[in-house]
């Protein structure tokens, strides 16, 4: 997967489940991604997601934004 294809996700992800965040940054980790995205106030959140299979990925990060999502409401 490369970081172009990993953006792409991450902004397919965002939009098609409705979170509240925008795509900031992608770089390749060690054994994996480091991914940045902001929420509408502004604030980041970074994730590491390990390399796999895109469907593995694509589920981490899935459930990194929504566990964040959760977490805020729970605030």
């Amino acid at each position: 997967m490369t970081t172009a294809s990993l953006e792409a996700l991450m902004r397919n992800i965002i939009l098609h489940r409705q979170l509240p965040f925008t795509f900031h940054s992608v770089t390749a980790a060690v054994n994996g991604w480091d991914i940045v995205v902001c929420d509408h106030a502004g604030a980041t959140l970074s994730l590491t997601v390990p390399a796999g299979r895109p469907m593995d990925i694509r589920n981490a990060i899935q459930a990194g934004l929504e566990t964040a999502v959760e977490d805020a409401v729970v605030r």
